[in-house]
């Protein structure tokens, strides 16, 4: 096994945030990395940023595309890779030092795992720390519990360290899925191994209103139920569930099933909103969409508040947080 990452970062229109983003590369304890940066069709001055890195070190390597969406800028880094591993990096958010030191760690101790995550920091436009991010199952008992009994499970995207090999093997990302790629890709991934978070943050994930994840967000949320009923489709042995099938089917659900889910789908929207407002210093806004959130949805917000600022594992991290 090479000990050579390939880390791939598709960027697009993020001249605010993508200078960070790059330095949180460069910087890494990891010396041993490619870095390619691949422009979605910038409009801005994101490329023009790119390129200047790499003109000043070798291991940054800028690939320019026009606008084609995520998919497509991730599937065309990962053509490029050299690497056996290859670290998924966004344009707004910033990998702490040790990341790629830790991950590759963790992949050459436990060589069945297939794809790795990390816990994150949330933080805001500003930067500031707003919660933490426990996601993902960190033992293998645990991936097998919930695959076996059809939930999802994912890591968190940014985070995510792949096998190559396995992501070549399952056909790389799917541009149907944009939006919700990661989850579709690490569905598929599993079947060929386990998808396990290490339990620690090593990543600022950045929340804010032009991120994809929020623009996208109840389409993410539509391509997730799908996932999830192509997963437990498989389960039962039928056959496998289109997305068109999926799509029929959920047009045709009554009336309290589609109310039942957009509540749901609006207080965890207006959950993620009040913590943006929060990193904006919105102070006013943060508790009204977090009072909407739990108006819609009082089974929802309360407990993942809990979880995220001060559940034990939460206040363990925040307050000993290491952002160097």
């Amino acid at each position: 096994m090479s000990d050579q990452i390939s880390v791939v970062m598709p960027v697009y229109n993020s001249a605010r945030f993508v200078q960070q983003a790059i330095e949180s590369i460069l910087n890494q304890t990891y010396p041993n990395f490619e870095f390619i940066i691949v422009d979605d069709g910038s409009t801005d001055t994101t490329l023009a940023i790119a390129r200047n890195y790499a003109e000043r070190d070798p291991r940054l390597k800028v690939i320019e595309l026009p606008h084609g969406g995520l998919s497509r800028a991730l599937n065309k880094a990962i053509d490029l890779a050299n690497g056996d591993w290859v670290a998924i990096m966004h344009d707004d958010d910033v990998s702490l030092p040790r990341r790629l030191e830790t991950q590759l760690a963790a992949a050459q101790t436990n060589t069945k795992v297939v794809a790795w995550g990390a816990y994150a920091y949330h933080i805001g436009s500003r930067g500031k720390v707003l919660s933490v991010s426990c996601t993902g199952p960190t033992t293998e008992s645990e991936f097998y519990h919930l695959r076996q009994r059809g939930e999802i499970f994912t890591i968190i995207h940014p985070t995510a360290f792949l096998n190559k090999g396995v992501v070549r093997r399952v056909g790389g990302y799917n541009h149907r899925f944009d939006g919700a790629e990661d989850l579709d890709l690490f569905d598929r991934m599993a079947e060929h191994g386990p998808v396990l978070a290490i339990p620690k943050p090593l990543l600022l994930y950045r929340v804010h209103g032009s991120s994809i994840s929020m623009l996208n967000f109840f389409r993410q949320k539509f391509l997730t139920r799908y996932v999830r009923a192509r997963l437990r489709a498989k389960l039962r042995g039928q056959p496998e569930l289109t997305l068109e099938e999926y799509e029929d089917q959920y047009r045709r659900q009554t009336l309290g099933t589609r109310l039942k889910r957009f509540l749901d789908d609006s207080s965890k929207f207006c959950y993620r909103r009040s913590g943006m407002a929060l990193g904006n210093r919105q102070y006013f806004c943060a508790p009204f969409f977090l009072a909407a959130s739990v108006l819609l949805n009082p089974r929802y917000a309360p407990p993942r508040l809990y979880q995220q600022k001060f559940s034990p594992a939460a206040a363990l991290h925040l307050c000993s947080r290491d952002l160097h």
